[in-house]
């Protein structure tokens, strides 16, 4: 958990950054990039949701949970044959899991399922509870 600010400020510095839509009422973030996005390790996943009153951010809320697989080389976290991150499975540097108010439940359940050349979550409906 003490990467936690980490996260939250990276989500705030990705979605302002030049070229980028901005942080909106209605948007929820997640990640778990632990090299790029404050993350811990790849099970878990960070969700943050910018609380807004009169048109202004006032502050964050952030959870983290860890979840059992994100797909991988193997069942589980951290594969102890891993020779890379992706290995681990399922990278999330900064996704609108909420955007306008509406669960983007399609493109989260993309980034889950298909990672490449190695396993997708092997446990989507538990993921996305």
């Amino acid at each position: 958990l003490g990467a936690m600010q980490s996260a939250v400020r990276f989500q705030v510095e990705y979605w302002n950054g030049e070229g980028r839509e901005g942080i909106k009422e209605g948007d929820v973030f997640v990640s778990n990039h632990p090299q790029l996005a404050g993350g811990s390790h790849l099970p878990d996943i960070t969700v943050i949701t910018p609380i807004f009153h009169e048109g202004k951010i006032i502050f964050f809320v952030a959870s983290r949970g860890h979840h059992s697989d994100i797909g991988g080389v193997s069942p589980g976290s951290m594969p102890p044959h891993s020779v890379n991150l992706k290995d681990e499975g399922a990278r999330i540097v900064a996704f609108k899991l909420v955007k306008d108010g509406k669960f983007q439940e399609d493109g989260i359940t993309e980034i889950l399922v298909n990672q490449g050349d190695v396993p997708g979550t092997r446990n989507l409906k538990d993921n996305i509870s």
